[in-house]
């Protein structure tokens, strides 16, 4: 077995080099490219539903009904995130924008049901082969039909 043997100074100066080139391209008071988490999530349809960057919007099975200040439908995503994460990102965000959690089921696959004011959101992660796929279903409730306290006593 023959061993090569790369001269010291040969590897400083490709290190050096290389940190050189990273230190030149990143100019002060300039944006840096890399996201953070702010800017790595969006709002499509729904202005209160927080969508992760690596979620890609199928608008082909996806539908959104508008009529005065009622807007509701189904926004059908896929991507690369693990079911479990993807929970968690909604369950953080949704309380953010003041949707309240009622209920929730997980492992299989992940039902959150959220609620806020006169509308119900239900998120359904389902975990394929290669990717993730989610579903965000957003409807009205007619009022004092539910209550986040839960069922009036008969």
């Amino acid at each position: 077995m023959k061993i090569i043997r790369i001269p010291v100074v040969a590897v400083t100066l490709f290190l050096v080099a290389l940190m050189l080139s990273g230190c030149m391209t990143s100019r002060k008071g300039e944006p840096s490219s890399v996201p953070t988490k702010e800017t790595r999530a969006s709002y499509y349809d729904f202005d209160d539903i927080l969508i992760p960057s690596e979620l890609s919007l199928d608008q082909k099975n996806s539908l959104i009904y508008t009529t005065g200040r009622l807007k509701a439908g189904i926004l059908v995503l896929e991507g690369r995130v693990e079911p479990a994460s993807l929970a968690a990102f909604f369950q953080s965000n949704m309380q953010k924008d003041g949707w309240s959690l009622l209920s929730s089921f997980k492992y299989r696959q992940y039902l959150l049901v959220f609620l806020k004011e006169d509308r119900v959101c239900v998120v359904m992660i389902t975990e394929k082969t290669f990717s993730t796929a989610a579903e965000v279903r957003v409807g009205p409730i007619e009022q004092g039909v539910v209550s986040i306290k839960g069922p009036q006593p008969r």
